[in-house]
C-alpha cells in the first residue's frame, strides 16, 4: 500500500506549452487534489500504464509539462458514466533533488482552455486523487501530466478512475436528449435554453455538447433547434431493393462487441475478451476512409441479459451498443446489428421454442425500443448463424425441424421491431436462414414474411477451399472457383432479388495465408459477381493477421491503417459501379 505523502497545493495545471511557470498560481482552481494511503485497486476501473514519462530533467524540458495522454474509454469507462475521482500511482527516484508537479488535464472547459488540479510531489511514492467537479465532467480524452522536477525519472504506474451514478440512464450519446428521457423532443430544448440564459441544472450535459467542442454554448441551442425541426425520418416509400442499392460494401466489426467469456463483468471485459481493442470513434473514421460505408456490428447479447420473464438487458451493456452504433451512424454510414453468439438460448428445436421466442422478443422489443428514433441508416439483423450446434447437421443444412424453427424465431423478431413503433415501423431488417447459408435445403425452406422491408442475409465463404479452410489452397483459381460462385448467387437471384426480396451477403471474405495478390484477384472478381446479380457485400474483419488460425483482419484498428492496401484497392475496384 502507498505511503502518505506530504505535499504543497498549486493552483492549477500549465495548460499549454506556451504558458509560462509564473502564470500557473493565477489560475483558478477547479478540483481538489489529495493525496491518499488508500489501494488504486478500489476504484471501479483501473489501467496499468506502467511507462516512465520523464528521464530528462527541468532544463531540458524548460520546466514544462510532459503527458501520459490517456481516455476513459481504453480504461474501460463505459460512456454512461460520471467520473468522479482520478487516481494516480506513481514512484520517482526523489533523492536530493527536486520532485514534480503532477496534474490531469483536459482542454475546453473554460476561458483559459484549461481544467484540472495538480501538486507538487515531496514524496518519492504515492497515489493522489483528483476530485472531478460535476459542472465539468471528464471528457474521454484527458492527460496525465508531469512537470518542473529535476529529477531522473518518474513512473505513472496506474491511473484508476472512481465512477458515480449513471450521466442520464444510458442516453449519453444520444445528442439534444438534455434531460435524459431517451427521446429528443421540446422539453430538451427548453432546459437547455434554461441552462444558457439562467445557469439551471442540466440532467445530462454530455448530450447537450452537440458540437462536440467539450462545451455547451448557443450553438449547440441552434442544432438542437435544427435537429427538432429536421427529425430523423424514415421514407416509407423507398422500396427493399432501391435501400440496398445504396449500400456499396460493408465491413464487420468482428470478435469484440461479439466476444463472449464466462469471467467478464463490465462492457470493457466482455469488448476486449478475444483481444481486440476497445472499439473508439476513430477506427470508424478509419474504416470509413478505407472507402466502406456500412458497418456491421456484431453484439452478443447472452451474459448481459437478466433472467424470465423480462430478460433486461444490462443499462451499461445498452449504453454501450448505442455508443458504437453512433459512431457508426454519426459518420454518415449503414450500420447492421445483430444478436450473434446467442446460439445457446436460440436452440432451433420444438421444446426450445417457447422460452426462445419469449427471449427474442423481449431482446428485440429493448433493442427497438433504444433505437426507435433512429432513421434508415440502422439496419437490424434477427439473427446471426442459427443452427444445431454440436450436431452431424450443424453445418450441412440442419433438419426441416431446425429450420421451421428459426422461421418462427425470425417472425417473433420482427414483430416485436414493429410493434415498437416510431421508425422501426419502416425499419430494413434482416433475416437469415439455417447457418446463414445459401444453399438449396436451407433456401428453399426460409419464410419470407409478409413485410416490404425484409433483406435475406446469407454468409458465403466460397469458395471453401480458398476462402475459409485454413488448410485449404492459397491460390485462387478463376477457372475453377468461379462456378460455386455464380451458382449460389443465381440462387439468390432466382428465389429472393426476382421476386423484389434484395439479398446482402452478411459476411464473405478469405484468410490470410500470405497470399495478398491470390485474395486480391479473388476478391474483385467475388464482388463483380455479386453486383452483377445486385448483392451487396460485408467483409468479416477480426482483427488477426497471423498464425494457422481465421485471419480474416483488414483494417488494423490498432494502427488505424489498411493492413492490406493491395486487397482493399481490389475491393474498391469490385465495387466501382455500385
Amino acid at each position: 500500500m502507498p505511503k502518505t505523502s506530504t505535499f504543497s497545493r498549486v493552483g492549477g495545471l500549465l495548460a499549454a506549452a506556451s504558458l509560462v511557470l509564473s502564470q500557473l498560481t493565477v489560475l483558478p482552481a477547479s478540483a481538489v487534489a489529495t493525496f491518499t494511503v488508500d489501494d488504486i485497486s478500489e476504484c471501479n476501473y483501473v489501467y496499468e500504464v506502467n511507462s516512465q514519462v520523464t528521464t530528462n530533467d527541468a532544463s531540458e524540458t524548460n520546466g514544462l509539462p510532459t503527458s501520459c495522454e490517456l481516455s476513459c474509454s481504453e480504461i474501460g469507462v463505459p460512456g454512461g458514466e460520471i467520473v468522479s475521482e482520478v487516481w494516480v500511482s506513481y514512484t520517482g527516484e526523489a533523492g536530493s533533488k527536486i520532485m514534480p508537479a503532477i496534474g490531469y488535464y483536459a482542454e475546453g472547459f473554460n476561458e483559459n482552455d484549461w481544467y484540472s488540479d495538480s501538486l507538487i510531489i515531496a514524496e518519492g511514492e504515492g497515489v493522489i486523487v483528483f476530485e472531478i467537479p460535476e459542472e465539468w465532467p471528464l471528457p474521454d480524452q484527458f492527460m496525465i501530466q508531469q512537470w518542473w522536477g529535476d529529477i531522473d525519472t518518474f513512473t505513472i504506474n496506474s491511473v484508476g478512475i472512481k465512477t458515480g451514478k449513471s450521466a442520464n440512464l444510458g442516453t449519453v450519446t444520444r445528442l439534444g436528449d438534455c434531460n435524459a428521457d431517451k427521446s429528443v423532443t421540446i422539453a430538451d430544448a427548453v432546459m437547455l435554453l434554461g441552462f444558457l440564459s439562467a445557469n439551471k441544472e442540466l440532467t445530462n450535459a454530455a448530450n447537450a455538447d452537440l458540437d462536440k467542442n467539450n462545451a455547451i454554448t448557443a450553438s449547440d441551442f441552434s442544432l438542437l433547434k435544427r435537429k427538432l425541426l429536421n427529425p430523423s425520418v424514415v421514407d416509407d416509400s423507398l422500396t427493399a431493393m432501391e435501400f440496398v442499392s445504396n449500400i456499396k460494401v460493408g465491413w464487420s466489426l468482428g470478435n469484440t462487441l461479439d466476444a463472449t467469456s464466462t469471467t467478464a463483468t463490465t462492457p470493457y471485459a466482455y469488448e476486449t475478451a478475444w483481444g481486440c481493442p476497445y472499439t473508439t470513434k476513430a477506427m470508424i473514421d478509419a474504416v470509413k476512409k478505407a472507402g466502406f460505408n456500412t458497418v456491421r456490428v456484431p453484439v452478443t447479447w447472452d451474459g448481459k441479459m437478466g433472467a424470465a420473464p423480462d430478460y433486461l438487458v444490462t443499462e451499461e451493456w445498452m449504453n454501450r451498443v448505442q455508443e458504437v452504433v453512433d459512431y457508426v451512424i454519426d459518420n454518415d454510414m449503414y450500420c447492421i446489428l445483430n444478436s450473434h453468439h446467442d446460439t445457446a438460448w436460440q436452440s432451433p428445436v420444438k421444446d426450445n421454442m417457447e422460452r426462445a421466442n419469449a427471449q427474442l422478443s423481449a431482446l428485440w422489443t429493448q433493442i427497438a425500443t433504444r433505437f426507435a428514433d433512429y432513421d434508415q441508416h440502422l439496419i437490424f439483423e434477427t439473427l446471426n448463424e442459427p443452427r444445431l450446434v454440436g450436431t452431424d447437421v450443424e453445418w450441412t443444412g440442419g433438419n426441416a425441424e431446425a429450420r421451421e424453427c428459426i422461421n418462427q424465431m425470425n417472425a417473433t423478431a420482427l414483430k416485436a421491431i414493429r410493434d415498437v413503433g416510431g421508425n422501426n415501423t419502416a425499419r430494413f431488417v434482416m433475416i437469415p436462414p439455417y447457418a446463414a447459408a445459401p444453399d438449396d435445403v436451407t433456401l428453399n425452406d426460409l419464410a419470407i414474411p409478409e413485410d416490404d422491408h425484409i433483406i435475406v442475409s446469407v454468409h458465403a465463404y466460397r469458395p471453401y477451399d480458398f476462402a475459409l479452410n485454413t488448410k485449404g489452397g492459397s491460390t485462387w483459381d478463376e477457372s475453377d472457383g468461379s462456378y460455386e460462385l455464380h451458382q449460389f448467387m443465381k440462387g439468390l437471384q432466382t428465389r429472393f432479388i426476382s421476386k423484389g426480396i434484395p439479398v446482402i451477403i452478411g459476411e464473405f471474405g478469405a484468410l490470410n495465408k500470405d497470399n495478398e495478390s491470390e485474395r486480391a484477384e479473388w476478391v474483385e472478381y467475388y464482388l463483380k459477381a455479386a453486383d452483377s446479380y445486385g448483392i451487396p457485400c460485408v467483409w468479416w474483419d477480426n482483427n488477426a493477421y497471423n498464425g494457422s488460425g481465421e485471419n480474416f483482419g483488414l483494417v488494423n484498428r490498432n494502427t488505424l491503417s489498411v493492413q492490406y492496401p493491395d486487397l482493399m484497392a481490389a475491393i474498391l475496384r469490385g465495387v466501382e459501379n455500385r
